[in-house]
């Protein structure tokens, strides 16, 4: 058996990251009616670019590989809530963009999806919650450190 009272307080937060990433996926597909959690996360995702980004844009930003996002992209694609057009300058790179059916989607979702957020994070207060969007941007700034020394 673990004996969390002594055990090292890095390991169980590790343990939690992977736990609430699960629970969190769970939860938000089961809320969504048209399209997954990481579907979602690839079109929130599109919107931070000023210009359509390409597939490898928006797979680096989501820190998923480049065939995972392939296979969400061809999802979307499918669901008539992205279009794929190649890219002027570079034939082998593809460019993402939205369509009206995604827009319809994010119009309809925002309120219950800022809600859910807002339910999540009820159990934080503000400094709380400063501290870990904080300690949040540090993890993921070293997770890319980590990356690009092993490439």
């Amino acid at each position: 058996m673990y004996d969390f009272e002594t055990m090292d307080k890095r390991l169980i937060a590790y343990v939690n990251i992977f736990i609430c990433a699960n629970r969190l996926q769970a939860i938000m597909d089961s809320g969504m009616e048209d399209i997954t959690a990481k579907q979602w996360l690839a079109l929130t995702m599109l919107g931070v670019f000023p210009n359509p980004p390409t597939l490898k844009e928006i797979s680096d930003l989501s820190g998923v590989t480049h065939q995972s996002m392939r296979q969400i992209v061809d999802r979307l694609e499918e669901k008539g809530l992205i279009e794929i057009i190649p890219d002027k300058k570079d034939k082998r790179a593809i460019r993402l963009v939205k369509t009206k059916a995604a827009e319809d989607i994010r119009e309809r979702d925002t309120r219950r999806n800022y809600g859910f957020v807002f339910e999540l994070f009820s159990c934080l207060d503000e400094t709380e919650t400063a501290v870990f969007c904080s300690s949040l941007e540090k993890l993921c700034n070293k997770l890319n450190e980590l990356k690009e020394e092993r490439q």
